[in-house]
């Protein structure tokens, strides 16, 4: 074996059927990297400033360092999301004469090699050059620097060993969601400082140099809890059986919804039962809290454009979310669906069914916002009426360009994998459409007349939605061949 595993790896990537695929999405992700690498540069130049007038008696670094556990807190739940657990085609190689802890530490060694390992730096040596070298100098800058630089390692381990766990077992990654929230609120509401408590235990590693060994002595710990995790599984039939049976669940009382609920019953299985649509699903129930974030900074006075987005977003995020993907979620079996004893026009009756449900009860879920503003009852409702009546068939209607194949068991958050052209541009007349009709509406007629539009046509859409169904119906049947022929090539 003298040529290293490096060279594998690219021939294995250069090699594969995705490659040169997908470059829409790899130019989206091309694009945020730049963006946020020169935000973050921006910021580092500027961050003494807004430390200065945000903590006046405390001195740059030891303000910096107060902020620490925020970000690296933040950091760790996006990575638990967003960042790709360490992959390596190894299988060939366990029958050649290669150690395999040769390979663990191949894998975990490259995974190094992160963007989100590097973009920290894009901060932090901007502000080290500018402030932190006005206040620290020698060892101590020195022990500051190596602190944070082994903080970013602890944050990229830590994440592969929990998203490692959490991949086992669903409750884990809800514990783990749950725990985080519970930090976040406890340090923002002032009950417990835990900022404050990070700051100034870095502010005494930095009094304490020898102090500062904790924090590699913490990352070569995870290194290795991470190298034992991938050597207990380096066996393909560990890697190839199934670590659970699925649940059962039992939702057969759909049927008595009509001749449509049988096939209702198969959607709602199928989100519960494959890891991108439940997560999905489960990150629209979260989307909820976004109306704290939006709605805070109003008090009682808020604008009324800012409620027909929030309530836009907060009662058709799930309908956004599982429309987006319409009818990709099917691709893996559609050949199959389309040979069994189901009517196109129930497939897309029970997803009309779902997205409606959904919007309701996302709508009813939105009413706690009435103690912030009143005007949530009627403002929400006029938005979920437009959701479910007119984006609804938007959806359908984009959904005659579905080409690209998904994956149900991989990751949701920030996974390119079947996204083309449709799924980039269902967001305009989802996100836009809402939002132009009040504003032109409101404009010409006055917001209550806005908002009885608005409603109207929701409930124009839903008394017609049987026509609707009908003529997609066809639709789709005229061009399920096309369908079918591009997700086996996707």
């Amino acid at each position: 074996m003298k040529r290293n595993f490096a060279f594998f790896a690219w021939r294995e990537f250069t090699r594969s059927a995705s490659f040169g695929k997908n470059m829409a999405a790899k130019g989206v992700l091309i694009f945020l990297a730049i963006y946020f690498s020169v935000s973050f540069l921006f910021l580092g130049f500027s961050l003494s400033m807004f430390l200065a007038e945000k903590f006046p008696d405390q001195s740059v670094v030891s303000a910096f360092n107060s902020m620490i556990l925020i970000y690296a807190g933040t950091d760790l739940v996006i990575r638990i999301f967003i960042q790709n657990l360490p992959t390596f085609g190894f299988q060939p190689f366990l029958v050649l004469p290669v150690k395999k802890r040769r390979i663990a530490r191949y894998m975990l060694n490259k995974s190094v090699f992160h963007f989100f390992n590097i973009l920290p730096f894009f901060l932090v040596l901007p502000f080290m050059f500018t402030s932190a070298v006005k206040e620290l100098s020698g060892i101590s800058l020195l022990v500051w620097f190596s602190g944070l630089f082994f903080l970013i390692l602890i944050n990229h381990f830590l994440a592969i060993f929990l998203k490692w766990k959490t991949n086992e077992d669903d409750r884990l990654f809800y514990g783990f969601l749950i725990l985080a929230v519970a930090i976040f609120a406890l340090n923002y509401f002032g009950i417990v400082d835990f900022a404050g408590t990070f700051g100034n235990f870095f502010d005494w590693v930095i009094q304490n140099p020898v102090a500062v060994f904790l924090f590699p002595g913490t990352a070569a710990l995870l290194y290795f809890l991470n190298e034992q995790y991938i050597l207990n599984r380096f066996y393909p039939d560990e890697l190839s059986k199934k670590k659970k049976q699925a649940a059962a669940h039992d939702f057969s009382w759909l049927a008595r919804v009509g001749e449509y609920g049988r096939m209702l019953s198969l959607e709602v299985k199928m989100i519960l039962r494959n890891k991108r649509p439940r997560t999905s699903a489960i990150m629209s129930v979260l989307f909820l809290l976004y109306g704290l974030l939006l709605y805070k900074d109003y008090g009682n006075e808020i604008p009324e454009i800012i409620l027909v987005f929030g309530g836009m977003f907060m009662t058709g995020i799930f309908s956004m979310s599982y429309g987006q993907f319409f009818p990709a979620w099917h691709s893996r079996y559609y050949p199959l669906l389309m040979t069994q004893n189901v009517k196109m026009k129930e497939v897309l009756q029970s997803a009309f069914f779902l997205m409606a449900a959904t919007n309701v009860v996302f709508y009813l879920l939105s009413l706690g916002y009435m103690f912030i503003s009143p005007k949530v009852l009627y403002i929400h409702l006029a938005v979920m009426l437009y959701n479910v009546g007119v984006n609804s068939v938007v959806i359908f209607a984009l959904g005659l360009n579905s080409r690209k194949s998904i994956d149900l068991d991989t990751r949701a958050m920030f996974n390119y994998q079947g996204m083309g052209a449709t799924q980039w541009l269902i967001a305009f007349p989802i996100l836009l459409g809402p939002m132009a009709v009040y504003g032109i509406m409101a404009l010409v007629f006055g917001k209550i007349a806005a908002y009885f539009i608005l409603g109207g046509l929701g409930l124009v859409g839903i008394i017609l939605h049987p026509r609707f169904i009908t003529y997609f119906t066809r639709q789709y049947l005229r061009k399920k061949h096309k369908m079918i022929a591009a997700y086996k090539n996707s």
